[in-house]
């Protein structure tokens, strides 16, 4: 057999914990036993590769595993290659890591996963496996109108892992037993038999759910229709007018609010000015003052240089008088001019009084000058009190206009507000004639739809030339196995399950019911193997061979006659030859309490959990084995 589609390799599983030793169990690809006493463990190991695999259901409280926290599963997947899944035995969220590994040492390249199936991402580990599988992205139906969401890994997990419970089940080997998955189960099923999922179904309505749902919409439409009658007959006595009063008030409407905007405009403008002055008013009261100041320092200045040529000229005055005495008799020794020998300063005086009368021409000429710049101040002074009474008179101006376009502006707006009002009364109006039209169309169109017709329903599920070919393979594996009878099988697709010989699958005893549950899953496996369809590419069987269980101790009781009739045959050891055949393309995990045949050992991996501490592996769990083990 060859296929597109390489598949998922269960590698191992191990079992950690504070103190506790490393408890774990190896898988090798093709045929994997586990076999041994009851109350070891090995249905326990079923129900861990499930929970590993994404189930929400809790393991059960068994004393081995105290002080155990966590498991691991080695895989080895057709992308990823090797990695490992860890979880803790309380269940929750999943960690991912690269390669096999069975301690929980710090992993810088693993993430988490979560439990739950999310097919938006692949951070869940339901998504991953499918798109490993190359089941990414398909959908099921879930009910007979073609409602569908989209594949869980659970769903494909029932075909490749069967319980000791299920496998001797009286339900299909497709289902679990509850009606409202069923559709689900079946459109899983049809998926792996023909690779084609059910994206492409179109859901239609269910009759009495059209009727219900139709009824109530039409409920609903009534009373909103008869919500707006009744705000439209205590509103507008004049419903049929509200149409040539709408065109007559958006002409009314239209000039009101030109008067308007031409009064904003006005006002608007007047504003403008008013700013514009009010700006360049303050901008002259403050020159003003600048002038004013400047003024007031030049007087100061005039008055200084008044009093500076007054000292000047006493003081040329002075000199000039020292000067015209120095003829004379000395008065301070009496020496006649001829016999002095010291001018007594008169040098410097004519020196001083030169001087003086030179500054004395120096402040004259910066008086002329600041006599100057203070007329050319006066004269700016004039003129700026000229501009700021023009200013002023600007502003009294538009304080004016304001006064006289208020009132006139006020009407105008308050008018334009009442025919406001007034117009949206009446758009209020032609809205609620317009929702009520269209409400009636919704509701005319609502009561002309007929519900679907039952020829309208997508035909769900397996086709009768699949089932055939299908049954086909099934009876291919049975007489593998030879399995006594006839072997003609035949795929019933009302309860989708074996008929064979004729007879009911779920009408034999339960080890009967247990061997062709098998054969059902080996044959899917086979089926899409040779057809290159996606399959999780393993299958694990707990306790396939319950009719060789010994009638007097097993807990499943006495065999049937049918049950005696296949333990008189070799079925069991054509059963493990034919998996061992299978062994290039997939893997397989048999536990069972039965001893196995002889050289079980040529055809695949066996390990043997004894129970007996003195005597190889004692159990799952490297401790005491109590009856709590549900095996």
């Amino acid at each position: 057999m060859t296929g597109k589609h390489n598949p998922m390799v269960i590698r191992g599983v191990s079992f950690t914990g504070p103190n506790r030793p490393l408890a774990d169990v190896t898988f090798d690809t093709g045929l994997n036993l586990l076999f041994g006493a009851s109350n070891t463990g090995k249905s326990f190991m079923a129900k861990v590769l499930d929970f590993m695999l994404g189930s929400s259901k809790p393991l059960p409280e068994i004393s081995e595993r105290d002080g155990y926290d966590r498991a691991w599963l080695a895989l080895t997947l057709p992308n990823q290659g090797d990695v490992t899944l860890t979880r803790a035995l309380a269940g929750g969220a999943f960690e991912l890591h690269p390669g096999h590994v069975k301690t929980a040492t710090p992993s810088t390249n693993s993430r988490g996963l979560s439990a739950r199936h999310d097919h938006s991402n692949d951070d869940n580990v339901s998504q991953l496996l499918l798109n490993e599988l190359g089941f990414g992205n398909r959908y099921i139906a879930v009910d007979a109108n073609g409602n569908k969401r989209s594949l869980s890994f659970r769903d494909v997990v029932r075909f490749c892992l069967v319980d000791e419970t299920t496998i001797q089940g009286e339900t299909s080997p497709v289902e679990a037993g509850q009606y409202t998955t069923v559709t689900a189960e079946r459109s899983a099923f049809k998926l792996l038999l023909t690779g084609v999922d059910d994206s492409a179904v179109v859901p239609v309505v269910n009759k009495q759910v059209f009727k219900t749902q139709t009824n109530a919409k039409l409920e609903m439409l009534d009373e909103m229709i008869a919500g707006i009658d009744e705000e439209v007959t205590a509103d507008y006595p004049d419903v049929d007018g509200l149409a040539g009063q709408d065109e007559r008030l958006a002409a009314t409407f239209e000039a009101a609010q030109s008067e308007v905007q031409l009064s904003r405009d006005s006002i608007q403008a007047l504003l403008d000015t008013k700013r514009a002055a009010a700006k360049e008013l303050a901008a002259i009261q403050q020159r003003l003052i600048e002038v004013s100041v400047n003024l007031s320092r030049f007087d100061q200045l005039d008055e200084v240089y008044a009093s500076d040529v007054q000292r000047l000229e006493a003081v040329e005055e002075a000199g000039f008088l020292l000067l015209l005495g120095s003829d004379k008799d000395c008065p301070l020794c009496g020496a006649v001019p001829s016999a002095q020998r010291h001018d007594h300063g008169i040098a410097d005086i004519e020196r001083i009084r030169a001087a003086s009368a030179i500054e004395i021409e120096k402040i004259v000429k910066h008086r002329a000058s600041l006599d100057e710049t203070v007329r050319s101040l006066h004269f700016e002074r004039a003129r700026l009190a000229e501009a700021f009474a023009k200013r002023r008179a600007e502003i009294d101006s538009a304080d004016e206009g304001f006064r006289l376009l208020g009132p006139e502006a006020r009407e105008r707006q308050r008018l334009l507000a009442e025919l406001t009002a007034t117009r949206d009364h009446v758009k209020r109006g032609l809205g609620l004639l317009a929702q009520r039209r269209t409400l009636q169309d919704r509701r005319d169109e609502l009561a002309a739809i007929k519900p679907a017709a039952k020829s309208d329903k997508p035909r769900l599920g397996v086709s009768s030339t699949v089932a055939h070919d299908f049954a086909q393979a099934v009876s291919e594996v049975l007489r593998e196995w030879q399995f006594p009878g006839k072997r003609h099988v035949a795929f019933d697709e009302v309860t989708y399950d074996l008929r064979i010989d004729g007879k009911h699958r779920r009408d034999n005893g339960k080890g009967v019911r247990a061997v062709t549950h098998a054969a059902f899953k080996v044959a899917l496996l086979i089926f899409c193997r040779e057809r290159g369809l996606p399959h999780p590419g393993f299958l694990v069987l707990d306790t396939p061979l319950l009719t060789y269980r010994d009638p007097i101790t097993s807990r499943a009781g006495p065999l049937a006659s049918d049950e005696q009739e296949l333990r008189n045959t070799s079925l069991r050891d054509f059963f493990f030859e034919h998996l061992a055949s299978l062994s290039s393309s997939a893997q397989f995990l048999v536990v069972e309490n039965i001893d196995p045949p002889a050289g079980i050992g040529k055809l695949g991996k066996s390990q043997v959990f004894t129970g007996d501490p003195d005597s190889g592996r004692l159990g799952l769990f490297p401790s005491a084995i109590t009856n709590r083990f549900n095996n």
